[in-house]
């Protein structure tokens, strides 16, 4: 069964609080704070309200983060657990930059049963993270270290803690060196391509270690569905200008919203590769040319760009 046909979509990203204190280069988020767009805290009755829904068609994967800083919501531990009484067979996940990231935060999120918890950090070296992220590494590090602290403490030995980096021009040749790094500390490091992010991220072409391509048989549609702080339905996750909004999930049902009409015309349209059917974000969205060599063999990568003079 293809994924536009299932009752419900297979995974979401739940923003239960806009706003973040990161300054990613490679993240439109200041930019966003500073445009007349509402911002603000999900309701908790709309949000047990969109997991009861959820709880119909079970998602394989739900995330509590979407273009935010989600560990700055003080309410994450309540909504993972309401998540995970409800819904125990998904993988709960956040995404955080770490720097709230505290052992009684972590502990929090553990005992309240999220499944993994990942925290980007974009270089070991202080001012290379502050260039890359806006703030330094050092009190980010000490934060992973301590949530293995926290994970050895509760016994958690099978909670998914991972690292993570996007590979740009600024960071791509440590990221062996902190692949080593995390390693010793029994911690897991996955790295991402580069994209612009439906084209908000201008500078993303300077900052990629290659070529960047368009996305032509985008599966996003299809696989996730990402909903805002006031339940309103934005086509990716990289529609931070909430160009196409699908509906409200406070309006109609999550199954309405994944399986409505517009939803189909865009999958349609990437089946069909016809961008003329497609949202204006969809045509000017780009990214490496090849995620494959970021996320593998990344040694032999980094060795032909050096050896490029790149």
């Amino acid at each position: 069964m293809s994924a536009d046909r299932l009752p419900g979509p297979p995974r979401v990203q739940i923003q239960t609080q806009a706003g973040c204190n990161g300054r990613c280069v490679f993240c439109p988020n200041e930019e966003v704070l500073k445009s007349k767009l509402p911002h603000g805290k999900m309701r908790p009755e709309l949000f047990e309200s969109i997991i009861d829904q959820l709880a119909l068609t079970p998602p394989r994967r739900i995330s509590l983060y979407l273009m935010n800083e989600p560990v700055n919501d003080k309410r994450l531990p309540d909504f993972v657990r309401y998540t995970s009484d409800r819904i125990p067979s998904a993988t709960t996940l956040v995404t955080s930059n770490g720097t709230k990231l505290t052992e009684k935060r972590a502990e929090a999120l553990i005992e309240a049963g999220l499944k993994r918890l990942k925290v980007s950090l974009q270089s070991l070296d202080p001012e290379t993270n502050k260039a890359i992220m806006g703030y330094g590494s050092e009190r980010v590090v000490e934060n992973i270290l301590g949530v293995k602290r926290v994970m050895k403490r509760l016994g958690a030995r099978h909670f998914d803690f991972r690292v993570s980096m996007v590979v740009t021009s600024r960071n791509v040749t440590e990221i062996e060196e902190a692949r080593s790094f995390w390693r010793k500390h029994g911690i897991r490091l996955v790295t991402s391509s580069l994209e612009n992010r439906g084209g908000n991220v201008t500078d993303a072409q300077m900052m990629n270690v290659g070529d960047m391509a368009t996305r032509r048989d985008c599966i996003r549609p299809s696989r996730e569905m990402c909903i805002l702080y006031n339940g309103d339905v934005v086509l990716c996750c990289v529609d931070w200008h909430r160009t196409v909004v699908l509906g409200n999930v406070a309006d109609q049902s999550v199954q309405e919203i994944w399986n409505g009409p517009r939803l189909q015309q865009i999958r349609q349209a990437f089946r069909d590769q016809d961008e003329a059917r497609l949202p204006e974000i969809c045509v000017g969205c780009t990214e490496s040319a090849c995620p494959d060599d970021h996320r593998r063999g990344l040694r032999a990568f980094v060795s032909r760009l050096v050896g490029a003079g790149k």
